[in-house]
Parts: C-alpha cells; structure tokens; sequence
C-alpha cells in the first residue's frame, strides 16, 4: 500500500514536543499546525504511535484537506473520496465535526451533509449503503472546520490516549498525562538521572516518568483502539508489535533511575500509590510525605530535575496564598537543590514569575498550553 497521509492532535502549546516526539517514533517530518501534526507514513505506524506516544491525543488518517465557500463545497469534497479501503460493508460510521469560525451551519449539518455523502460515495462504488451508529460506531469519522478549511479523518486511536487507564485515585486538580509527559520532555527525562515531584497529588508526574524511563508504552494494556476495526489494520501484526515492544520494556527495566514522589496530604499520596500500583511502576517510584515549603521534607538526594503542578490559586481567597506558597516552595529548592532545572505548570503566571524573582531563580522559558478550557504556562527555569 502507498504511503499515507496522518495527523495527530495534541494540546495547544506542545505541537512542537508531539512533533518531535513523532519524528523519533517514526523517522517522519511533521508538519505543525494549530493543536494538531500533520505527516505521512505507513500503517505500521498506526499501530506504533497508538501503543508508545505520550504526548498526543487521537491519531488520524487523512482523506482530505481544501477549502470550501458554501456547505455543498464540503458535500461534494467528501463524497468524491473512496471509502471501499477503510469501512467493510456491514460495519457502521459516525461522523463527529468540530467547527471554529463563523458559519450559516453547525456542526450537526457538517455530520449530517458528511454522513450522507459516504453513504452516496460507497453506494456508487460497491451497491452497498452503509449503515449509521451515532452511539457506538465501528468506525468514526472526524470533521474539523476552521473558517474555511475542511479537513476529514479517520479516528485510529478511539478515546483519547491521554486516558492511561491507570486513574484509580481522581485527584481533583489532576495533569492531564499527555501534558506531564510533555514537561517531562522539556525537562529532558530520561536523560537525567534523578527527579522529585514535590506536590505530587494523584502522581501523574511520577508515574508518567517511570512509564518513559522503563520504556513502558503507555498503550500497552489498551484493548479499545479504533484501528483493530480497519480493513487495513492486521490485529495479528500489531500483537507481534505489542509483544516485541514489551520484550524491549523488560531490557530497559534493568537501568536504574531515582523517580520520587512528595506529597503534604497523606489522602492524596495513598491516591498515588494506588494509580501507581495500577500503572505497575510502583517499585520504581518513592513515595514520600512532605511539605513542598520545608527544605528539611526533602528526601537527601541530589535531584537534577524538579516537575511540579502546584496548586493555582484561581478562587479569589486563595490568591495571597499561593503567592505565599510559590515563594516558600521556591526558596526551600533553592537551598536544597542549587543548579537543578525546575519544569512548573500554573495558570498563575504572573504571581510565579513575582516569586521566582524575589527567590533569585533564572525563568530561562515561557510556554503558554491549553490545559482543558484553562490557559496555562509551563515555565522552565535553572534553580
């Protein structure tokens, strides 16, 4: 089969980790757009990119790309495609939009216009109608429209890959896993030998951590992917590919990192133990109660990295405080681990950055993510 066309969704703000990390999976060269990557490859790498890839979300073969003017442009566009080579005749669709921009339509007229010209495209080519499954599809197609771009997809991945399945402990300010991999990566895990999260909560942090260190493909337990309902895709091929990628999880299990966990309340470490215990890192990872603020909590090593998500202060009576609490925090790392690089997320910003000058700490970078419908930044600094 000829190489084909791909594009994975991520957090606005990591389009260029995704992408990075999607050219070491795979060797491609994406190209960055808006909260998605856009590469070509083989079906192979549906199969590879699900099971290993930390830092996207869902994971599509593109059909079309173009512009349109009216809502029978996008008719047209999707009913000259060939959908013989993704959908067998007794299997259902459904057609999920999103829509950006202004339009005359919604979203449900983009599903709707869409469905119908499958419907017509595979009728003309096989005398066959396929048939609709709004709830529980075997296939589903994806729809973007952006002021007046089109773009059209097939979900491989099914839910989202930032749901690791290894949630059995809800902290209720919880990272999303995709975005602490994300940080992970800037701070340059595995790379270093040693990291705290301080306040780790529900151990997102951690456990994302020992997950890359072990070389444990996040997917790996995952049963649910969309491409096992493919023509293209082989169920057979892709167990052979799990299979080789755990024997390659055992070889890495040898090497030896310092993954630790600290947390103030003893509610949210058992929390941790208990999704780290589900994730099975849990022999590699050092749970530990403290306090973030108090230079003696911390465990006697000498970390080189410190990724946190702390607490965001974003109700009124909880501003002071967590200035309060960032300039504490920041001052206890500062005596403990001089020269460590510091990777935070907070959707406090300005308050991080008035702590971080008063401590004396180097914000050496910016970056501004999407975290749900919250905007965030991820600041990287040398403590």
């Amino acid at each position: 089969m000829k190489r084909l066309q791909f594009f994975a969704t991520t957090v606005m703000g990591l389009e260029d980790i995704a992408a990075k990390e999607i050219e070491n999976l795979i060797g491609a060269k994406p190209f960055q757009d808006v909260g998605r990557v856009i590469f070509d490859g083989e079906v192979s790498d549906i199969y590879l990119l699900n099971l290993k890839a930390r830092t996207i979300n869902k994971f599509f073969i593109q059909l079309c790309y173009s512009r349109f003017e009216k809502l029978d442009d996008i008719y047209k566009l999707s009913k000259r495609l060939d959908y013989e080579w993704i959908i067998n005749s007794d299997q259902t669709f459904a057609v999920r939009t999103q829509r950006i921009g202004v339009h005359d339509f919604t979203s449900m007229d983009v599903s709707r216009v869409v469905g119908q010209a499958i419907i017509d495209s595979y009728m003309a080519a096989t005398g066959r109608r396929l048939k609709v499954n709004l709830d529980n599809p075997d296939i589903e197609i994806y729809c973007l429209v952006r002021d007046n771009e089109f773009l059209i997809g097939v979900n491989t991945t099914g839910p989202s890959l930032h749901k690791r399945y290894y949630r059995i402990y809800n902290h209720p300010a919880a990272l999303k896993p995709t975005i602490a991999s994300a940080m992970l990566k800037i701070g340059g895990w595995p790379s270093t030998n040693s990291l705290i999260d301080p306040m780790c909560g529900g151990a997102t942090i951690p456990i994302e951590a020992a997950l890359e260190s072990s070389n444990i493909p996040p997917g790996k337990c995952r049963n649910d992917f969309s491409f096992l309902k493919l023509k293209i895709c082989s169920r057979e091929e892709f167990e052979n590919l799990r299979s080789e990628m755990l024997l390659g999880e055992l070889k890495q299990s040898e090497k030896s990192f310092s993954i630790y966990a600290m947390e103030k309340f003893a509610k949210h470490i058992q929390g941790g133990i208990e999704n780290a215990k589900k994730a099975e890192v849990y022999e590699r990872i050092c749970f530990q109660k403290g306090d973030a603020t108090c230079a003696e909590d911390y465990p006697n090593v000498d970390f080189d990295l410190i990724v946190v998500n702390p607490p965001y202060g974003l109700r009124t009576s909880l501003k002071e405080g967590v200035s309060k609490l960032y300039e504490l925090f920041l001052h206890a790392i500062r005596v403990r681990f001089p020269g460590a690089t510091l990777v935070l997320i907070t959707a406090a910003s300005k308050r991080f950055k008035e702590a971080a000058e008063k401590a004396g700490l180097t914000v050496m970078n910016e970056r501004k993510v999407w975290h749900g419908e919250l905007l965030t930044s991820i600041f990287t600094c040398k403590v």
